[in-house]
């Protein structure tokens, strides 16, 4: 979706919630997004001697989105794989799960990138971060829900009609109601046997908090067990 298609669709929410005239309802977005890009071009340089941990609401984002994209390609993989249902029922509802994904992996990917614009990331190492050749192809994730959701994740003020973005975003950093820490703590346990453990490494998995480690450990050696060849005598 082009970011023009995308102002429009966030302009008629707006309508909609607010009951304004469309016309206004996009001239306010539109004004948000300048607004958000004079705050980024007013910050402060940022540079690597400042890097330092990743920000615990940044890890709390892809991990909640990582949970709701996993769901959604379940859905999708067992759509065919259980549910028996014709071609065309299945190619209907597949791509609802698929576009569900998408639509958190883009929201992931342009929160991100708004977070950094105001940390003043440079322009060449976003389009790197990006792997795009172009500053549009960069702005094109920045949605409006992308900086709603990002207000939300740092304890900003919500916009009037914000959408539901903006409360989703203040459960991340919360750690309460949208959020679900147990489930996420799960599938990081599931992701990890399935794709951390190189065969009979045994520090595959030290990265990992002890309990989740040790979860992660004995799901691998249930794995490795009913995949592995049975010996012959």
């Amino acid at each position: 979706m082009s970011r023009h298609q995308a102002e429009k669709n966030a302009a008629r929410e707006r309508q909609e919630a607010a009951g304004k005239p469309y016309q206004a309802a996009l001239k306010d977005l539109r004004k948000e997004r300048l607004t958000h890009r004079e705050d980024v071009l007013n910050q402060p340089s940022w540079s690597p001697a400042d890097d330092g941990p990743v920000p615990s609401e940044l890890s709390g984002l892809v991990r909640f989105h990582a949970n709701q994209i996993c769901r959604y390609l379940n859905d999708a993989i067992h759509r065919d794989r259980y549910t028996g249902l014709p071609f065309y029922d299945w190619q209907r509802m597949t791509l609802y799960h698929l576009t569900d994904a998408l639509e958190h992996l883009n929201l992931l990917i342009g929160t991100i990138v708004a977070y950094l614009q105001e940390q003043r990331v440079s322009p060449e190492r976003m389009r790197s971060n990006l792997q795009v050749r172009h500053d549009k192809a960069v702005r094109a994730f920045v949605t409006p829900s992308a900086l709603a959701h990002l207000a939300g994740l740092t304890g900003k003020t919500a916009e009037d009609r914000s959408g539901v973005w903006h409360d989703v975003g203040s459960s991340i950093a919360n750690r309460t109601g949208w959020s679900c820490p147990e489930r996420e703590d799960a599938l990081e346990t599931v992701l990890a046997a399935l794709y951390a453990n190189y065969p009979d490494d045994e520090e595959a998995f030290d990265n990992l908090p002890d309990p989740l480690r040790e979860h992660a450990l004995s799901l691998n050696e249930l794995l490795r067990s009913r995949t592995e060849p049975e010996s012959t005598a």
